[in-house]
């Protein structure tokens, strides 16, 4: 039990030094995970989703949202908790994080309900003791994806582009929204590696 303690914790670790970008909330986030190990079972649990929840409400962009995912790697109790605190962690960063598109709002609806499922379906495994963790855990899904639908509704439609020939993403932003200052979203959502030579066909917002 003591080794999986130790990788949940690690893992909890490395999510809020990438996550979390207020110092304070990160000392304090990094001093409880220090003394985690020493919990009762029940504290330890509490413990981790409170660890969970603040690192998740640190959560403002689409990166950091994908970086909270269950580690390939784990397995057995260690993988049905990290499961849990993902599933909780997701609903709420899904919430919080700027989806400045349709498509990327519907994808984190997707993944919210999936880890959703995937959470729920590690606390059935503790049996009774898992109940209402089962019971607030798909309550707490159901809403994130209320939530991230209504901010869908709200986003801009994606558009597909064709130019024939590549164009710098500076021309391009100047063409589509009359701001060359928008390049930068033109490159993140075309996924373009070189924003000088963009593709000659791609997806962009529409507005």
């Amino acid at each position: 039990m003591a080794a999986d303690r130790q990788a949940v914790l690690s893992w909890l670790a490395d999510l809020a030094a990438t996550i979390i970008q207020d110092v304070d909330d990160l000392a304090d986030v990094s001093a409880r995970i220090s003394v985690a190990t020493d919990l009762d079972a029940v504290a330890f649990a509490t413990e981790g989703l409170t660890l969970m929840r603040v690192i998740a409400e640190s959560v403002t962009i689409a990166a950091d949202f994908d970086r909270i995912s269950v580690p390939a790697a784990a397995t057995g109790e260690t993988r049905n908790a990290i499961a849990i605190m993902v599933s909780m962690g997701l609903a709420i960063a899904g919430c919080r994080a700027e989806w400045r598109s349709r498509p990327m709002a519907r994808n984190a609806r997707s993944r919210v309900s999936a880890a959703g499922d995937d959470g729920a379906a590690a606390a059935d495994t503790l049996g009774g003791d898992g109940a209402d963790l089962y019971s607030w855990l798909t309550a707490v899904t159901a809403v994130a994806c209320r939530l991230i639908s209504d901010m869908a509704a709200n986003a801009a439609p994606v558009i597909r582009v064709s130019t024939g020939i590549s164009l710098p993403s500076t021309v391009l932003a100047y063409q589509l929204y009359g701001d060359a200052k928008r390049a930068g979203e033109l490159v993140d959502l075309a996924d373009s590696s070189t924003p000088m030579v963009m593709p000659t066909l791609f997806d962009a917002l529409a507005s």
